[in-house]
C-alpha cells in the first residue's frame, strides 16, 4: 500500500475553486477522464450532496495491460458533499475497473487558506493498493507517479476554468456595457429629435395661425361695399325751383 499527499494553494476564492471543479471536465489538460453522469444529487440543510460516475482512459502500457487487462474505459465512484456556509468541500473517490487487482480510494478537501480568506487550500490524498498480481510494490510506485501527474493537470485545469469563466464573465460585462451605451445612445436621439421637433411642431402652429388671419384678413377686404344712389339729370331738373 502506498499513501500520496499533497497541498496546494490557489489564488482564488473558494467560491471561485469550487464552481471551477465542478466545470473542469473536458479541459485541455487532462484529457483522460472522457465523461461524467450524475447517479444522485440533493441538498440536506442546505448542503449539496452528489454522487458521480467518472469515465476515463487510463492509457495503459502493454506490459500492464497483460498483468491486469485489456486497455479500456474505466470508472471510478464519487462523492461529494459543498456546505457553502461553512465553506467546506469534500470529494471522495474510489475506482470500480480493475478493483480485484487495483483499490485507489481519494480524498480531496477545498477550505479556504487559513492565512488569506481570499484564496482556497485544497488538500488531496489517495491511497493506492495492488494486490494479486507480481509486482505489487513497483506496480504501486507507478500508479502513484500517474496520480501525482494527473492531480497536477488537475490543478491546471482549475485554473483554465477560472479563467475561462473570467473571461466570460468579462465579456458578458461588456456585452451589458455595449447594451447600456446603445440604449442611452437611443434614448439621446429620441431626446435630441423631440427637442428639434417640439419647437419646429410650435414654429408651423404659429405659422398656420399667421396664415388663418391673412385669409380672414383678404376674405374682408374682398366684401363689396354698398355705393350712395344715383340720382339722373331729369330728376334733378325737375326739382329745381322755377323763376
Amino acid at each position: 500500500m502506498k499513501i500520496w499527499t499533497s497541498e496546494h494553494i490557489f489564488n482564488h476564492n473558494w467560491e471561485t475553486v469550487t464552481v471551477g471543479q465542478w466545470q473542469k471536465y473536458p479541459n485541455p489538460h487532462n484529457q483522460a477522464v472522457v465523461g461524467t453522469d450524475v447517479v444522485d444529487r440533493k441538498v440536506v440543510d442546505g448542503v449539496l450532496h452528489s454522487h458521480r460516475i467518472i469515465s476515463s482512459d487510463w492509457g495503459l502500457a502493454e506490459w500492464a495491460q497483460r498483468l491486469i487487462g485489456a486497455n479500456k474505459v474505466c470508472y471510478a465512484s464519487e462523492v461529494s458533499m459543498v456546505d457553502p456556509k461553512n465553506r467546506l468541500m469534500e470529494m471522495h473517490s474510489k475506482n470500480l475497473s480493475f478493483c480485484n487487482f487495483v483499490n485507489m480510494e481519494e480524498k480531496m478537501t477545498y477550505t479556504p487558506d487559513p492565512l488569506d480568506s481570499q484564496r482556497t487550500l485544497l488538500r488531496q490524498e489517495t491511497v493506492v493498493t495492488v494486490q494479486g498480481v507480481p509486482l505489487t510494490s513497483y506496480m504501486e510506485g507507478i500508479i502513484v507517479n500517474t496520480v501525482s501527474s494527473n492531480s497536477s493537470k488537475g490543478k491546471a485545469a482549475i485554473e483554465w476554468v477560472v479563467d475561462k469563466l473570467g473571461q466570460e464573465c468579462r465579456a458578458l460585462s461588456l456585452s451589458s456595457s455595449l447594451d447600456k451605451i446603445k440604449n442611452e445612445i437611443l434614448d439621446l436621439k429620441h431626446t435630441v429629435a423631440e427637442s428639434l421637433i417640439q419647437p419646429a411642431k410650435k414654429s408651423i402652429e404659429e405659422l398656420q395661425q399667421d396664415l388663418a388671419k391673412l385669409e380672414l384678413s383678404a376674405i374682408k377686404l374682398d366684401l363689396s361695399l354698398p355705393q350712395p344712389p344715383t340720382l339722373k339729370a331729369e330728376e334733378h331738373t325737375s326739382t329745381s325751383p322755377t323763376l
